[in-house]
């Protein structure tokens, strides 16, 4: 397998390409992103000297920690050390593509390789605060769980049909910081609100952008 392709620029996730238009409700994050960015190009640069650590193995990792594990441990009731593995593995997310980039080699398998493993994450961690909320916490989870699926396939639908996407505050790198804000605070059915509002109206947003004829070609 060739190794992991270029990436967003997110510590967190991998949903805002150069070919996106960036609304003015995104810029605030990127301020952070590129300062993250900064961070994870240097200690890739020097992970670099080190042939045994790949792309690939780094988006294994990130998925690991930031999937199964910190689902279990949100799981078992422990939803601020579940914040620092999430922390962590979105740090990895950025660090497999500054990666494949130092050594040149990004490619699409990897960028596959990711955006499969990104949504085996997104469902690990909503479906741990699914199974630690009360029954009547259901519905605003499977919504929430709806939302994180349908914003990255509407882009790769786009996408396959020669249209680039807009990017949307619903992004996976806001629902990653709500969470972490929900489990820092204790505040599982907020959390679960939350992501299912902001994944949806991201998801129409992107919909209705994709509809209209001349958008992004």
């Amino acid at each position: 397998m060739q190794e992991v392709s270029d990436r967003v620029p997110s510590p967190l996730d991998s949903e805002f390409e150069s070919g996106e238009q960036e609304s003015s409700i995104v810029k605030p994050r990127s301020f952070i992103e590129k300062n993250i960015k900064k961070i994870t190009v240097r200690i890739a640069r020097f992970l670099s000297q080190w042939s045994w650590i790949t792309p690939n193995k780094i988006t294994l990792l990130s998925a690991t920690i930031g999937g199964p594990l910190a689902g279990w441990i949100i799981f078992q009731g422990q939803g601020a050390i579940a914040t620092i593995f999430i922390i962590f593995s979105g740090i990895l997310d950025d660090l497999d593509g500054d990666l494949a980039r130092e050594r040149g080699t990004a490619s699409k398998e990897g960028a596959i390789l990711d955006s499969v493993l990104d949504r085996y994450v997104d469902f690990s961690l909503i479906s741990a605060l699914i199974l630690v909320s009360p029954s009547h916490h259901l519905i605003p989870g499977l919504l929430a769980l709806m939302g994180a699926t349908l914003v990255p396939y509407i882009r790769a639908r786009s996408e396959a049909e020669g249209k680039s996407t807009i990017s949307s505050i619903g992004d996976r790198t806001t629902r990653t910081i709500v969470l972490i804000v929900g489990l820092l605070t204790g505040q599982i059915f907020a959390i679960l609100i939350v992501l299912a509002v902001i994944s949806n109206i991201a998801a129409l947003h992107r919909f209705i952008f994709a509809l209209i004829p001349g958008n992004g070609e």
